[in-house]
């Protein structure tokens, strides 16, 4: 009987360790959490080329899809998924569209540009 006790013991233990750990863990990598700074190259680009729709003052769509005047606010996992996004899109030809393109054909940015984004966004996922 003592060692069924002993043996039900030792395994609550085990498994309360086992549930708090992780979740000390998450509460711990919640609190370390520390945005991404903006390289300025990248800023430059993005000022030139997206800000006008992807800001709090741009096109309603745009900003629900990337809000760049709240880069800082985002996870790590929106950050990263952003970049690639941007850099996607940008390399697609999407981004900034043709219409607005055509009335404001300053702000295309160059291949250069393009691979600095993507050379970027690629550093927000530790690729490179």
């Amino acid at each position: 009987m003592k060692k069924i006790t002993m043996i039900i013991s030792a395994a609550a233990l085990l498994l309360a360790v086992g549930v708090a750990n992780p979740l000390k863990a998450q509460t711990e990598q919640k609190e370390t959490y520390q945005p991404k700074p903006v390289p300025a190259e990248v800023k430059s680009i993005v000022e030139r080329s997206c800000i006008a729709c992807h800001s709090e003052d741009g096109n309603a769509l745009a900003k629900m899809k990337f809000n760049f005047t709240k880069w800082d606010e985002y996870s790590t996992e929106k950050q990263v998924s952003t970049g690639q996004d941007m850099c996607k899109m940008l390399t697609k030809g999407k981004m900034p569209p043709q219409k607005y393109l055509d009335a404001n054909p300053e702000v295309k940015p160059s291949d250069k540009e393009k691979k600095i984004i993507c050379d970027w966004a690629a550093t927000l996922s530790g690729i490179k």
